[in-house]
């Protein structure tokens, strides 16, 4: 391929002020365009004050499941191994279901919500 040819890489070099002139503008209008499009598709603002909420339920809810599993689990298995009867699995199954309470009592005393805005305090009574 020759650089001689107008479709070449000199093609550029070729035009005149004018031309340059309205290709320029034409560049200003596409990425006017492209920013236009891109704020009116931009992802719209989400509150993540429910996912929050629903992480901490789920949280809670595993801290309490996993407490009666495992201890049920433990109570389970040394019954197999001691070939008692339901002794083991019923003690250990009240301490998993205890232990996960517990957590779950830890875990809201780690996570105490303030009011809501509507709920009037203390403070707002002597002002």
């Amino acid at each position: 391929m020759s650089n001689d040819d107008k479709t070449g890489p000199r093609a550029a070099d070729t035009l005149s002020a004018a031309q340059r002139e309205a290709l320029g503008k034409r560049a200003a209008d596409i990425g006017t365009k492209i920013e236009t499009a891109k704020n009116r598709h931009a992802a719209p603002h989400v509150d993540t004050r429910q996912g929050d909420a629903m992480a901490r339920g789920m949280k809670i809810s595993a801290e309490l499941i996993g407490g009666v599993l495992v201890g049920g689990g433990i109570g389970w298995l040394l019954d197999k191994w001691l070939d008692k009867s339901p002794l083991f699995f019923i003690v250990f199954f009240l301490a998993g279901t205890a232990a996960g309470m517990l957590n779950i009592i830890r875990q809201a005393k780690r996570e105490k919500t303030p009011p809501a805005p509507s709920v009037r305090d203390d403070e707002d009574d002597d002002k």
